[in-house]
């Protein structure tokens, strides 16, 4: 039982901007890293609702939260492995105590994992970790990367990566490291790629990643510094939850997020309906085939209150709308791509947010999606800012 994502990797500042939580919602999150789920108990929901079918997941998030609870900030931060310290396994000992059964017997288990430190432990980061130690010194070097980083504008960026970035080097190296076999062997799951039609994956990849580095500014985002280095220069500007600002806040209100381990699916036809009010579901509907798609959304539905968002990314496998659904989901297309187009989760192919049981559906118009998406991006630091407890 491994862990196949120790980090979240689809942008909680999109995520945030979205979904829009209030203190009068009740979310239902997947789990993966923990991280997303963090950033939406950061809005100040009424609820969160966490799933995952992986019990190395759940185990994952039971440790981060529990850490949240019993460790204070420096701790905290360097027991997961954001920031230094010098004995993590000492550090866990005061964690343990307040861990299930389950989740204690698991990371008594896994202290080479401890002391790799955990943000670092998934099948995921270690293919980054193979392809920033093995493949990318072959490329550029750290200078080169640190002065790609460092760039203060688009145009910057644009002309760098024509004039050094884009070498022969780069595509030959980046389309053999990231094709579908081995991504598929080494990052993810095989069985992840059972929908997927498109034949070059890794040539895809590379377009996405252009315009990742061309279109997206690189000086904010933490996911590819975090590929490219390893580990984060500014933890006020990474992941909500490891900024200090919102430590307290997420110590104070961790309690109301619940965890379960087992299918999403399964969950919803347990719940009765208007359980939920918002929901993040990552990448889930790559996994499905298109009839169980449709009845994943059908349940959805049934179980969501009237204006309820729903969020997803896709990445080689796209999603819309079902005709035989469009009387109660709606996706907003121009939000969408607005968003998608500020997303620094470069790799996916795109986000999407839906309005679920609106009554005015068949009207419907994406004014209705978002509260303040005009200008987009927002700051960046928007979505850092906790709501009021009140």
């Amino acid at each position: 039982m491994k862990i196949s994502y120790s980090q979240c990797w689809e942008d909680p500042g999109v995520l945030c901007e979205a979904l829009q939580i209030t203190d009068e919602d009740d979310v239902i999150s997947i789990a993966s890293g923990g991280d997303n789920t963090f950033a939406l108990l950061l809005q100040n929901p009424r609820s969160i609702t966490a799933v995952d079918w992986s019990a190395a997941q759940i185990h994952l998030v039971e440790l981060k939260m529990r850490a949240i609870q019993v460790l204070d900030y420096e701790d905290f931060t360097g027991f997961i492995g954001a920031a230094s310290a010098d004995d993590r396994l000492n550090l866990y000992r005061y964690v343990r105590g307040l861990l299930t059964d389950g989740a204690r017997q698991y990371w008594d288990s896994q202290e080479e994992n401890l002391k790799i430190v955990v943000i670092h432990a998934g099948k995921f980061e270690k293919y980054f970790s193979s392809f920033r130690k093995v493949i990318l010194p072959l490329i550029h070097s750290k200078t080169t990367c640190d002065e790609f980083l460092s760039l203060p504008a688009l145009e910057d960026q644009r002309n760098f990566y024509k004039k050094v970035w884009n070498n022969r080097r780069w595509r030959l190296l980046f389309r053999a490291f990231f094709g579908k076999f081995i991504l598929g062997r080494f990052g993810r799951d095989p069985g992840h790629f059972r929908y997927v039609t498109l034949e070059d994956v890794a040539a895809e990849l590379l377009a996405r990643t252009e315009r990742g580095l061309t279109e997206v500014p690189v000086l904010d985002n933490f996911f590819i510094e975090y590929i490219l280095k390893g580990k984060y220069r500014n933890l006020q500007a990474v992941h909500p939850y490891l900024a200090e600002d919102n430590f307290h806040f997420l110590k104070s209100n961790i309690g109301k997020i619940n965890l379960v381990c087992g299918s999403f699916e399964g969950l919803l036809k347990q719940k009765p309906p208007d359980s939920y009010s918002k929901f993040n579901l990552s990448n889930i509907f790559e996994y499905m085939s298109d009839d169980e798609y449709e009845q994943a959304l059908r349940e959805i539905i049934r179980v969501s209150r009237s204006g309820s968002k729903l969020a997803f990314w896709t990445l080689f496998v796209p999603r819309s709308e079902p005709p035989q659904l469009t009387d109660s989901m709606k996706i907003c297309s121009s939000t969408s791509v607005k968003l998608s187009a500020v997303d620094r989760t470069f790799f996916y192919s795109g986000f999407h947010l839906a309005n679920l049981r609106d009554a005015g559906i068949n009207s419907f118009s994406d004014a209705g999606c978002g509260k303040s998406l005009n200008a987009v991006p927002p700051e960046r630091t928007a979505f850092q800012q906790v709501r009021s407890q009140t």
